[in-house]
Order: C-alpha cells, then structure tokens, then sequence
C-alpha cells in the first residue's frame, strides 16, 4: 500500500471495498458527530490518494449511505437557529458542507477519467454525474437551512458538471439510487433540475418543516420538468426557467440569448401541481396526493400555491409595487423586550406575579416616605439583554399581500446585536415614523450582511397584560392589542405567547382596567407567538 500513496500525506484507511467495509465496522455509526468527523476525514484522503477509479468508485458507494446518516443528525445542530450562527453552529455547518463537497469531488474524480477513455468509467458515466449532482444538491440544501445562498461557485460546478453529462450524451439516462431516491430512478438532468428548482422557491422565506415538504417536491417532481436547448413554444399556462450553463448563477425567468442557455420546459410539472392544489381545495388528504404523511392542511396548500408561482408562473406576485427607502430602522426582538419598551422602559411586573421581597420593600418605603416609590430600573434593560438595534433600510418598502406592510432591513456582521429567526416576534420602527410597529420575521438570511424580510401589523400597538381563565393561579403575561385598520379589512387581534390560542377561549387583559376577551380565530402563528381575533365575552 506504501507505493500506491506514494507521495500523499497520509494514506486513508482503505484501498478497495473490501477494506471500506471493514472499516466501516469500526466506526461508532450511532453517533453521528464522531461518525461525520472520520467520514470527513477519510473521504478527504481518499480524493488525494492515486487509487483506481473502478476501485474509488466502489469505495464512494459504500461510503455514501452512511455519510447520508450522519450529516441528517448532524445537520440538526444549526438548521433552524437564529442568525448569524453561533461559532459551534458555524463549525457543524461548514463540516456538513465539507462532507457533501468531498463526496461530490469523489465522484467527479472518477468522471474525469470518462474523458481520459477509461471504458469502465465511461459505462457507468450516468451513475457518476448522478451522484456528484446529487451530492451538491444536498451541499445546496444544507446552506438553505441554514439561512444561506449558495456561492457563485456552487453554480459553476454544477453547471459545468451537467454540461460534461450532456456532452456524453447521458444527461437523461436513468440509474437506481435507493439512498435518496428509493425505488424511484434517478439521472444527471433530474439531480440538476432540483437544484434549480430549490433555488427558485427562494427557500430562505420559509421555516424549516416547509423546506423540508420543498426539497421533497422538488426531488419528487424534478423528473417532470424537460431541459430544453431552444426556447420552447410560450403559453399562457406555463412560463419557463432560463439558466445560462456559462454562467455561475441559477435559473432565472428572464429570456437569455447565449450558447449556453437553457430552458426548464415546466407544462408537465404545472399540470401535475394544479391537479393537485384543485383537489386540496376539494378537501383530499395531502398524504393521498403524494404530498407527504407530514404535510397538514391548510398550510400544505398554502405552501403549494407559491411554490406553483414561483416554479411555473413566473414567480412570486407582489401586492403593489416597491417604493425606494433609505436611513435607519430601529428593531427590537422578542415579546419582553418589546413590552418593556413600549410600556415606557417599565419593567413587566404583573399583580398575579408580584414576589415577597418586593412587597417588603413597598412596606418600607411606605413606613419610610408615607409613598411607594415609582422609579425605574435604569439597568433593567442591560440586565435582561433588551436593546434597541439600528439596522440600515435594504432595499425598499414593499407590500406582502393585499393587506400587510413589510419592510427589508440589513446590519452588517461585525456590528453586535442578536440573534434572529424565522417567525420571531419583533417592532421596528424606521427612521420617518412616530412610533414602532408589530410584526414578525418572514425571513432572515446571511450573506455579505444579515439581512431580514419583515411583516408589519397595522395599527399602533397596545403593551397588555393577559391570562387565561379558569386555571388557578396562572399568572399575567405580556401581550400586545392591534386595533381594527378598516382600510386595509384589518379585524381587530391580540398577540399573545405561542401555544396561547384555543378556539372560543376566554383571556383576561389587564390594561388600566381588568377585561375579558374570548379568542374567535388564528390569525397568525409565529415561532414564539401567536395573533388572534377577539370579541368581549
């Protein structure tokens, strides 16, 4: 073995299959963490080591359901965290990243050698593009979980890889891949369709389960979806994605003249999505559809609407159209921090939670002064961490939907702040209004800077006490009353704590004076709230 590694730093662990399996006994596959790292490693040393493709290729394919294992576990370390990622985050993150790399690399390794007339490689040329689309494919939707872009060059070598497919004439040749697949069969242009399929539903706007249900559509419908090298007949009903094989971005809807342009011809796949989104409507299980056992209604339909759009109409359709901004935004995050600046920097002390010591020192301040004193805590907000950020206005205002403001916003990394995530609560005010706002985060992602996509509620918030009734003992908490805005058919709504809303409820609010509420329809729900409809009980 000495002569085979000659001149590498160090030699992997195996040189045949023989010895991949033997050394896959002794790994700790149960856990995934210690499992990753040796993957890493040996695959790293693997795509240095002069071994012979046929013998790489088998090696490759042991290696790949395992890695498949690990980095599933090992991906729910910064999936689904606010942004940016803490350092271990970071770290788990870039190892995942490295992995699929590598296991992409292996397997472009052995292709190379289709090109240098090895016959064995060239018959099994279809299988090798597969898997190396296949594995950036992965690489591409773990850098969506967790709140990234792809690079522009993850697009080079994914293009140039399928370019390399077609120059062989195998691009839509069918091989098995039970790992990711099952028994459905795979090719180079279905691997390569879903990777621009991910990249057109913009993933970065959604939470984590609707990612999942979209990397399982795309990987699902990728097949339906023709690669075209001349523009096909436009109709109505569907519109195609162009992507440039020169270039070093995704599919985009805007028509291109080059060489390497290529067309994603989408009627089959808009007919089998309608189909389906006609019988949702219909009341048919998402499970019955193929949708997945996990996908719920009403959000299953919802989520199929804007992937319809985006992948067959063209895009998302705005509300209105976008006015240019500029200046700072002020935004604070998170329900406490938010009531605690709203109610005028006072801390949140609820009658229900009052403690001992604090009527001690009332009593003694009475006794003392003949009063109870009213002063604020001046560090109560550097204590608790509360702050209000300056972030810098994006791009533009622009409109959501028919009925919701929204608003795009940027701070750069090195600035300090929090941490911010998909759904969370939040206010912001920009620089020419009077006073902040309620909304939410539609969406976060990092790049150059951390950049947020907010949803703004309408009306001027009211900082409120509220508790539900019927339990004893259950204490106050802080939530937040939006009046009615009929210009914009805004019902009246109460956001309160997640997990608060129970249809017909009836909720205390302490306002000045003490109320009751009865809850009458979800709104909205958030990673930590929830907004709902109300009417006097």
């Amino acid at each position: 073995m000495s002569a085979l590694f000659a001149g590498a730093e160090q030699a992997p662990a195996f040189a045949d299959a023989a010895q991949c399996r033997a050394w896959l006994d002794t790994i700790p596959l149960s856990d995934a963490a210690q499992a990753q790292a040796a993957l890493l490693k040996q695959v790293g040393l693997l795509n240095r080591a002069g071994i012979g493709s046929s013998d790489r290729l088998d090696i490759l394919e042991l290696l790949r359901h395992p890695i498949h294992g690990a980095q599933e576990e090992c991906g729910l370390k910064f999936t689904g965290k606010p942004l940016p990622l803490t350092e271990p985050q970071r770290a788990a993150f870039e190892a995942s990243r490295a992995l699929w790399h590598g296991l992409a690399t292996g397997y472009m390794r052995c292709a190379e050698a289709c090109f240098a007339g090895d016959a064995a490689m060239t018959a099994k040329a279809a299988l090798l593009f597969q898997r190396a689309l296949a594995a950036l494919v992965c690489e591409q939707f773990e850098t969506h979980r967790a709140g990234q872009n792809p690079p522009s060059e993850h697009w080079r070598v994914l293009h140039q890889l399928y370019a390399a497919a077609e120059q062989l004439q195998v691009a839509e040749q069918q091989v098995d891949d039970a790992t990711r697949l099952g028994t459905t069969p795979g090719s180079p242009a279905a691997a390569y369709v879903e990777a621009l399929l991910l990249a057109a539903a913009n993933l970065h706007e959604y939470g984590q389960r609707q990612i999942s249900w979209i990397a399982r559509w795309a990987r699902r419908w990728a097949t339906k979806v023709r690669i075209l090298a001349a523009a096909p007949t436009l109709t109505s009903h569907a519109i195609p994605l162009c992507v440039d094989l020169a270039a070093d971005r995704p599919a985009g809807y805007m028509p291109l003249a080059t060489p390497g342009a290529r067309w994603l011809e989408t009627t089959e796949l808009r007919r089998s999505l309608k189909k389906r989104l006609v019988l949702l409507e219909r009341g048919e299980p998402p499970a019955k559809l193929n949708l997945g056992a996990d996908c719920t209604q009403p959000a299953c339909e919802h989520l199929l609407k804007l992937v319809y759009q985006r992948w067959c109409r063209g895009a998302a359709v705005r509300g209105c159209e976008r006015r240019p901004a500029s200046g700072s935004c002020r935004l604070i995050v998170g329900a406490e921090a938010i009531h605690y600046y709203l109610s005028g920097s006072k801390p949140f002390r609820p009658a229900a939670a009052t403690d001992a010591a604090l009527l001690r020192r009332q009593q003694e301040e009475l006794a003392t002064f003949g009063h109870i004193s009213t002063r604020r805590d001046e560090d109560f907000s550097e204590q608790h961490g509360f702050a209000v950020e300056q972030w810098q206005l994006e791009e533009n205002w622009h409109m959501v939907d028919a009925s919701a403001a929204g608003l795009r916003i940027a701070r750069r990394l090195e600035q300090d702040g929090c941490r911010v995530g998909h759904g969370q609560l939040i206010a912001a005010s920009p620089a020419d209004a009077q006073s902040f706002l309620l909304g939410s985060v539609r969406w976060a992602l990092v790049g150059d800077a951390l950049q947020l996509g907010l949803n703004l509620f309408p009306g001027c918030p009211e900082p409120v006490a509220v508790r539900g009734t019927g339990i004893a003992g259950e204490k106050f908490r802080q939530a937040f009353l939006l009046p009615a805005v009929a210009a914009l058919h805004h019902e009246r709504s109460i956001v309160v704590a997640v997990g608060s809303f129970k249809l017909g409820r009836v909720v205390e609010v302490l306002a000045g004076s003490l109320r009751l509420l009865r809850l009458t329809r979800l709104i909205e729900r958030g990673a930590d709230f929830e907004r709902a409809a109300y009417e006097p009980a």
